[in-house]
């Protein structure tokens, strides 16, 4: 998810749909706050361990923030290199998850939810707010950025690069900038734990609707990851996109298979 978010156009919601941890996810993000005090006053701390869902939110953060830090270097990497064979791996990835977000729910009734979400996925560069380089601006973009990254087909990054923060946060990131990193975690703390709590809701009281939605969504943000609008369609470059998208869907193919069985 880390890696994943580094990168303009994908989304790290996305990732953890593929790979089975996104009711898990959201279900912890939205537990934050006051629910933890009351675990805390009533069990003790055997009660606040099960709150914060240890064996899983602790390994969780620390594959972001290698991914952030260490394996999105390596990913920016390769789609500088091999921007055919990169983007369409991320492609084949979402278009192969879109079946399995709706696995087990009949949401052809639903359609026009799975059609707002493509809409508003596949319009998302039609918008521009630069947000001023200041700390209340930095505050805002992690509230924007971090409050998408859990929907699935919405880039946090690109977010960024729309908001014009996008240089300026992982230049900070990377450099371990406290005074900007500080801000943005500080409204990526407040924007995410307020998605979350509307996630929760949705996916309790509207399932499929919820679903069809973050369908579309996945399906628009397609278009961002389109090969050729970031290389040319030369027929090596044709090669490595259908390279791509045959590993994106391998790849998903054996994480799904992989969650199914364990």
């Amino acid at each position: 998810m880390g890696a994943a978010d580094a990168v303009p156009g994908v989304s790290g919601g996305t990732i953890a749909f593929i790979t089975g941890i996104y009711d898990r996810f959201v279900q912890l993000i939205a537990g934050f706050g006051p629910g933890w005090i009351r675990a805390y006053r009533q069990q003790g701390w055997p009660g606040l361990v099960r709150q914060w869902d240890l064996s899983f939110s602790v390994p969780l953060a620390l594959g972001i923030v290698i991914g952030m830090l260490a394996i999105s270097r390596w990913v920016l990497f390769a789609l500088d290199r091999y921007p055919a064979l990169i983007w369409s791996l991320f492609l084949g990835l979402v278009l192969a998850a879109v079946p399995l977000v709706l696995r087990g729910y009949d949401w052809r009734p639903k359609l026009a939810w799975g059609l707002a979400g493509l809409a508003l996925a596949a319009g998302m560069g039609l918008f521009n707010l630069q947000l001023p380089q200041t700390s209340l601006g930095v505050f805002l973009a992690g509230l924007i950025a971090l409050s998408a990254m859990i929907l699935p087909g919405i880039s946090g990054s690109f977010l960024l690069l729309l908001l014009g923060m996008y240089s300026l946060v992982f230049e900070a990131i990377h450099r371990l900038d406290l005074s900007v990193i500080g801000w943005f975690a500080l409204g990526g703390v407040v924007g995410i734990a307020s998605m979350a709590r509307v996630l929760r809701w949705a996916f309790q009281s509207r399932p499929v609707q919820v679903r069809t939605f973050l369908a579309g969504l996945m399906l628009g943000s397609a278009a961002q990851l389109w090969p050729f609008q970031h290389t040319a369609a030369t027929p090596g470059n044709l090669a490595l996109a259908l390279l791509g998208l045959i590993l994106g869907g391998v790849l998903l193919w054996s994480v799904d298979r992989l969650a199914r069985v364990s």
